[in-house]
């Protein structure tokens, strides 16, 4: 007796491949805010480690010099040096001691034409090149001063640098000689390079603490202009607990119009611009490329944080929606007010 054959089935049918397809798409729809939640938690806890790591670099200079760095180094005449920001002088403190060594601070090294002192470091071509309005980078130096990528200084969660349009290269404000650079001129800007510089120039999200705004007094910040400040007077003034010494600044859009030839975009800090004010509100929270807050303290953090290093190495966040009076105390070493956030 012959078999009758056995009709075997070759695959599924539709309607089985549909409901597969949905219950995977079910899947990574539950699967995938979990996997952003875990993200946003490594972003933070690096950006936390970075400022730790900054802190720490910070204390070790004040043990081997007596004092913090300045926020920016005093340029002729009020100074010896070129205005090189705080995070330049800890460069060391940070395992980029090639780095430092690359950075010119002769404010007498000559500028572009070669017959008279630069002065301050932006000017100085052996540290960013002159401004032509182009994005073609004069080579050499295979590099310049201010330039190189510190993986340290950058916040997982902020844009990349390769997204940014321009860099700050410093904020000057107040009175020349006093509050910032005299070779600046007259100041009152948060001051941006031009192309090329703006394509060379490393990126930081992380800045010093100037305090409130310029002039002195009881709202001065550990890292200003000129003025050198110790752990200890920090420590008999407001606390190292209760001041912020370095803070995440994101940067945000700025629409230039061509100006300096600088496509509209991201423009964020430099590492070697130094410090920033508190005096321009709390803290932002939210997407960089689209915020309209590129002159504070900011991240894009989930949960509107931002973190910040205090004086006594700790590391915290801070809600953007903190009281303005409150932030403003947090960010003075000698104002006198001991405060809860």
């Amino acid at each position: 007796m012959n078999a009758r054959p056995v009709r075997r089935r070759q695959g599924f049918t539709l309607i089985e491949l549909l409901v597969v397809i949905a219950i995977i798409a079910i899947l990574i729809g539950l699967l995938l805010p979990a996997v952003q939640k875990v993200r946003e938690a490594a972003a933070r806890t690096q950006c936390m480690n970075n400022l730790k790591q900054i802190g720490l670099a910070a204390a070790n200079y004040e043990s081997a010099n007596g004092t913090l760095p300045p926020g920016q180094t005093g340029c002729p005449p009020e100074g010896t040096a070129n205005g090189a920001g705080c995070i330049v002088l800890l460069l060391p403190y940070l395992e980029q001691d090639n780095l430092y060594k690359l950075f010119d601070q002769n404010p007498n090294s000559p500028d572009k034409t070669g017959q008279s002192p630069s002065l301050i470091w932006y000017k100085n071509p052996v540290d960013r090149p002159p401004t032509t309005g182009t994005m073609t980078i004069p080579r050499p130096p295979n590099q310049y001063g201010a330039e190189g990528k510190v993986k340290s200084l950058l916040c997982p969660a902020d844009p990349a640098p390769e997204q940014s349009t321009t860099v700050l290269m410093m904020v000057s404000y107040g009175t020349a000689g006093v509050d910032f650079p005299t070779p600046v001129g007259g100041g009152q800007t948060h001051l941006y390079s031009s192309e090329p510089g703006a394509l060379v120039i490393g990126r930081s999200n992380y800045v010093g603490s100037g305090g409130y705004y310029p002039g002195g007094g009881l709202g001065d910040g550990p890292f200003m202009y000129n003025k050198k400040v110790s752990l200890a007077q920090v420590s008999s003034g407001d606390g190292t607990s209760n001041t912020i010494f370095f803070g995440e600044m994101g940067g945000g859009f700025i629409a230039w119009g061509g100006g300096g030839g600088i496509p509209d975009g991201l423009a964020s800090p430099s590492w070697a611009c130094g410090f920033n004010f508190s005096g321009w509100g709390p803290p932002d929270n939210g997407p960089r490329q689209t915020s309209q807050n590129w002159y504070g303290f900011s991240s894009q953090h989930g949960g509107g944080l931002v973190n910040f290093a205090f004086g006594d190495g700790s590391v915290h966040p801070i809600n953007a929606s903190i009281d303005f009076n409150t932030w403003v105390y947090l960010s003075g070493w000698q104002d006198g007010v001991t405060v809860n956030y």
